[in-house]
């Protein structure tokens, strides 16, 4: 990934965690994390992967950023001067959780010996 992709990926993140702060309303206890972002080589596409504690709340979550696209990405456009705005898509991030399997599976092998 080019130094060039990476700022354009941190800045995406920290402009839509500003506006999804400020512009959409979750049910009360549900908080939503911007991960990471993963642009498209060409620009025109970013996966933005999110974290939503607590976990059983995650459809919920994307199912309202979802519903609030067209603002979010309408927000972000205007906010970022650039010839091409990436079309962004949220995505559950699963890192954590992938994480915390294999942690589960080394220790149950670790045990066993």
């Amino acid at each position: 990934m080019s130094k060039r992709t990476e700022q354009i990926n941190e800045l995406i993140r920290q402009e839509l965690s500003l506006i999804i702060a400020r512009e959409i309303e979750f049910p009360e206890n549900i908080f939503v994390t911007i991960t990471r972002v993963k642009t498209a080589g060409d620009l025109k596409h970013a996966r933005i992967l999110i974290t939503v504690l607590p976990e059983n709340k995650t459809g919920t979550a994307l199912e309202i950023l979802k519903k609030n696209y067209p603002v979010i990405q309408q927000e972000l456009n205007d906010k970022l001067v650039m010839k091409f705005v990436p079309k962004i898509e949220f995505l559950i991030d699963e890192t954590e959780k992938q994480a915390q399997e294999i942690e589960k599976i080394l220790d149950e092998l670790r045990n066993s010996h």
